[in-house]
Order: C-alpha cells, then sequence, then structure tokens
C-alpha cells in the first residue's frame, strides 16, 4: 500500500487514470465532515476487509481514511 497526495489524486484523474474511492473514515469523522468526496464509496474501517472483493481491480483504489 502507498500513501499518496491530493494533488496526485488530481493528476491520475486529470491524465484519465480510473480510480475508485473509498471514503472509510469512522461514523463520527463521517458525520461531522463538511466536506466529503463526490462519487467515493463509503466503507466503514472495520467493514474494508470484507467489501474488498466488491472493488474493480483494474482502477486504481484510494482508501481515504483518518
Amino acid at each position: 500500500m502507498k500513501k499518496i497526495t491530493v494533488d496526485e489524486v488530481k493528476a491520475s484523474l486529470g491524465r484519465g487514470e480510473r480510480l475508485t474511492v473509498v471514503d472509510s473514515r469512522s461514523a463520527a469523522a463521517w458525520d461531522s465532515a463538511r466536506d466529503k468526496a463526490a462519487g467515493a464509496i463509503r466503507i466503514p474501517p472495520d467493514e474494508v476487509e470484507d467489501h474488498v472483493s466488491e472493488l474493480d481491480r483494474h482502477d486504481h483504489i484510494v482508501i481515504y481514511c483518518t
């Protein structure tokens, strides 16, 4: 797993790369957030492993957490 920056995500999108963004913040962080990534898939942190098989393996997968 590699850490990437917001700028790197924007650059990937600008190049037309396929990205799946998974928002894996805790329920409290999600509820209190004023900003949420458009199109992100919401998977709670304790459920990521249960849902990883549902993600498109052809996409770059970006997991956002706090």
